[in-house]
């Protein structure tokens, strides 16, 4: 197996690297730009709790009530 090549131009990669995923630069076009977007706070989380998966059209049609801080939404699926 051929070794590794050493980057010649250490310094520019690192520099490239860190804009690449830098919350500053080029966030339109770069990867945490990419993965995470424009983001905003949330405004209001409400939920209904049920033991079964259930089709989106019945979902809807529950009792939502408004979630708190600290509130279980319990297992995973």
């Amino acid at each position: 197996m051929a070794a590794a090549p050493a980057l010649k131009h250490w310094r520019t990669t690192l520099e490239r690297v860190e804009k690449f995923v830098s919350p500053l630069y080029f966030t339109d076009c770069n990867l945490r730009g990419r993965l995470f977007g424009a983001s905003c706070p949330v405004a209001v989380l409400s939920s209904f709790l049920t033991p079964e998966r259930l089709p989106y059209q019945e979902a809807v049609q529950r009792d939502f009530r408004p979630a708190q801080v600290g509130d279980s939404f319990g297992p995973t699926w």
